[in-house]
């Protein structure tokens, strides 16, 4: 990762804490623990769409979970952040991906977090790539 060394402020690590959990849950394909990552009124932007509030999320995220599946046990490759930064409120990072289906060649994400929440966030990805020998549409 491309992240530069650095201190953060006290409000820029409680949104690296965030993340950490928000990824570990991901990776897990803990769909409970990715929502308790948003608030009632939070908002994601995809390409398909705006997806607001944790039911609408909820579905987004089902989604995203079925695609790459427990990245922790072996389901999928996952996901690579070749960037990640931190300022105030805000983290972004680029990445790249390989789900069970698909190989993603970049993506990025932009979090707003408020306390210890995303109150947004924005993904948009470069088009997905079948892996050879995969079937399936990916639905964001």
């Amino acid at each position: 990762m491309n992240a530069i060394a650095q201190r953060y402020t006290a409000q820029e690590q409680k949104v690296l804490d965030a993340f950490d959990r928000h990824v570990a849950a991901f990776t897990s394909g803990n769909l409970d623990a990715v929502l308790n990552d948003f608030g009632e009124h939070s908002v994601v932007v995809t390409p398909d769409g705006v997806f607001e509030g944790r039911e609408r999320i909820c579905a987004l995220y089902q989604n995203l979970l079925a695609e790459f599946g427990r990245i922790d046990r072996g389901d999928s490759p996952g996901l690579t952040f070749d960037v990640l930064h931190v300022r105030h409120d805000t983290l972004f990072i680029a990445w790249h991906a390989e789900s069970k289906h698909h190989v993603f060649p970049f993506g990025t994400d932009t979090f707003i977090c408020d306390g210890d929440r995303f109150q947004r966030q924005s993904i948009a990805f470069s088009p997905p790539q079948p892996k050879s020998g995969a079937t399936g549409n990916i639905t964001v």
